[in-house]
This record gives C-alpha cells, structure tokens and sequence, in this order.
C-alpha cells in the first residue's frame, strides 16, 4: 500500500509564528490578541503515477470496483500530450447521462487532550444560530441544487460541482443531460469520535483571534495515518468503501502541516489492503471565525479538486503566480482550485434554506492545457470569470 505524502507550497499564504501554535486553549495571548488565521493549502501526491498504478485505477473503474471515472488525453499548448482521469463519464462522448456518486457524510467529534473540549459537528452549535454543522453541509450547494448561471451562461439547476464540470466542457455538452451528481441525500453516518493527543493538537482560545468560538488544530499526518488506519476500516461495515464517496466533515477543526497553520481541508486517494481505490475527503466547516468567515469555502474547494484530480496524479503544464502558487514558484497538475485561492478570487454566494454559503471559483480543464478557443461556459477559463486567457508557462506563469 502507497503511503500518501503531502507537500506544503511554502510561501503560499503568511502563517503565525510557531510561538503562537504552542499556545494551549487557556493561556493568554496579548501580542497576537485578534489575529485571524491564514489558509495554507494541501497539494497531495497521492497515488504514484506510474504506469502500472495508471492502468490498475483504469482497470478498476471498468470493473465497477470503484467510483466511476474516465480517461482523456489532450494536447495542450506546450505541444506535449497529457493523460488523466476525472470523476464521471466522458463529456466529449455523445449519449450524454446523468453520473450519481454514492456518497456518506462522516461527522468527525474531536476531544483535544490538552483542555477535554470537545468540537461536534452533531452538537448545536451557537455560532451558526443552533443549527449543527451536518445540517448545514446537507443543505448547502454541494448536495442541493441551485440555478447556476457562469460567465453569462445558464449552466441548469444542479449542484455546485455539477454546474462547474458542466461550465468546464460547455463547449460539449452544453444542452445535453450531462451530469456528475452526488447522491441527493447522502447516508450520514453516525459521528465518529477521535480523541487528539496533546503531542498531535491543541485548542486555541477564542480571545487569541476575537472569533465565536474556540478552535481546535491537530497535525494533518497523524490524522492521515489513523484515517487510513482506523477510522475507514472501521466504517466498512457501515458500507464505506471504494464504490463510493466519503466525506469526512469537522467543525471549526483545522489542520497544522510542520507546525504551520492551517489548512481547513483536502481530498486523497490511496490502494487499500485489498488493492482496491479508496478516494475521499475531509474538510472544515469553520463556525470559530479564525479564518474570517469560511463556511462551505474549503469544501467546494477540495471537493471540486476531487472531482477533476481523484488519485492525485493528473498532469499539466507547469503554472504559477496565481492562487496558492507564488510568484517564482510552479505546481503541475490539475487542482482546479488552486489558482483562485489564497485569498479566493471571485466566488459565488448561494442562499439556500436560510444560510448564504460560500463557494470558491474554480478554473477550468481548458485553462490549465491552454485549449482556444476553451471549452468552457462563455469563452471564458474559470466558472466566475476571472480567467479571460490560458495559463502562462511556468516561469514566469500566470494568465493570459
């Protein structure tokens, strides 16, 4: 089994000194008294693409022992050929249909060691009015749909990441049934409980950043190895497994990765002692304000990243200076929302049932591989318009 290995983009967003990650729950913090968190993202490995692995999530997909999934090859402006795989079915073949991912919703109630304060996405939360951060992750736009209009276009009433895959291939499917859904009311399952040791996490104090509530904060490789280990195992029984979705779902818990703080959340994928796919995703539902307001934000985020890089392995052209991405820096692969992050460029706002949701803009296939005119809604290369041109080559990167 492939042991999954994450790099952080240093640079990519300013982090708080160390000093202040030490700070235990209860202790005082005068100097960094009302400072918000900054958002570091997560670029993972995943499986190693070599061609055997390649060829063994192909396999497994034609056998339905995993989500389903396509293959595409494109040429992209470099003049190099590029191959992955996406969630769904192929938009460029004709008979387009309807994708359903079955998906399980997986609260998580963390008790941090160091103070016994528990953080319960179950429980009512009095920063979301009582409402529970389940509830609100079901009724948001990554289950429910909306009316979705991108670039000037009316994409249909669909889900968030529907719309966008949809936005994404317009030029193909535009008119057509295609969809790649998640189940319309996913299983939720009951919350798991995980108890942090004062040597993987520790709370911090609301007064530290002026927020709601306090935070809780754990190191992502711990957590990673007893997700792999002990909490999916678990949760077979349950009908957890490489068919299917799993979202792992906090409330205002993020991650530290070397002590840096804090990414809110990130999708994996790895080949389970059964040799058999496992994808999946955990992400924060932030209610404490550390990070100023971030509620469906990283989830849309990640889960798109999911959707159009699922074993972490698609390959693009090298592109930089934007998003999480710094200038002087490049990342290659197909993270559709990395260069809109850090800080989000121009995302939608959603009203549904009650609660405005965030969701971040996403880039298009069409941007990453330089494909003109793009194939996606409106001409444009990101779902919100922010992108007009293709990636610029890394160095120096950006956009045209």
């Amino acid at each position: 089994m492939k042991r999954l290995i994450f790099q952080v983009l240093l640079g990519t967003a300013a982090v708080l000194a160390c000093a202040t990650l030490a700070m235990k729950g209860g202790e005082k913090a005068s100097a960094r008294k009302h400072s918000k968190f900054k958002v570091i993202h997560v670029t993972p490995h995943g499986i190693a693409p070599t061609a055997e692995n390649l060829a063994l999530v192909s396999h497994l997909s034609v056998l339905g022992a995993t989500i389903p999934l396509w293959n595409y090859s494109v040429v992209a402006y470099d003049g190099a050929t590029y191959s992955g795989t996406i969630v769904g079915r192929n938009p460029f073949f004709h008979g387009h249909r309807t994708t359903t991912i079955p998906t399980y919703l997986v609260p998580v109630k963390f008790t941090f060691a160091d103070t016994n304060e528990v953080f319960d996405p179950t429980a009512a939360d009095p920063c979301i009015s009582n409402s529970t951060v389940d509830s609100l992750v079901l009724a948001s736009p990554i289950f429910k749909t909306s009316d979705f209009v991108m670039n000037g276009v009316d994409v249909g009433t669909a889900q968030y990441l529907d719309a966008f895959e949809r936005a994404s291939f317009w030029s193909e499917v535009g008119g057509t049934p295609y969809h790649t859904v998640f189940t319309a009311t996913p299983t939720v399952l009951p919350a798991v409980s995980v108890t942090v040791p004062t040597l993987n996490g520790s709370t911090f104090n609301k007064s530290i950043f002026g927020g709601c509530r306090d935070m809780g904060k754990m190191d992502i490789a711990w957590w990673e190895n007893y997700l792999q280990t002990t909490i999916l195992p678990s949760l077979a029984g349950q009908g957890v497994g490489p068919t299917n979705f799993p979202q792992f779902v906090f409330d205002s818990v993020a991650m530290t990765i070397s002590d840096q703080c804090c990414a809110l959340g990130y999708h994996s994928a790895f080949i389970n002692g059964s040799g058999n796919l496992q994808t999946y995703s955990a992400n924060d539902f932030d209610t404490s304000l550390a990070f100023g307001g971030i509620d469906i934000g990283a989830m849309s985020h990640e889960v798109a990243e999911w959707m159009d890089d699922p074993v972490g392995t698609n390959p693009t052209p090298a592109w930089g200076a934007e998003g999480q991405v710094p200038s002087g820096s490049c990342q290659s692969n197909l993270e559709v929302g990395d260069p809109l992050s850090s800080p989000p460029t121009n995302p939608f706002s959603v009203l549904l049932s009650g609660h405005t949701y965030t969701l971040q803009e996403l880039a298009f296939y069409s941007w990453f591989y330089g494909l003109v005119p793009s194939q996606g809604a409106g001409g444009k290369y990101s779902d919100n318009g922010t992108f007009t041109g293709t990636a610029i080559a890394c160095p120096p990167g950006g956009s045209n």
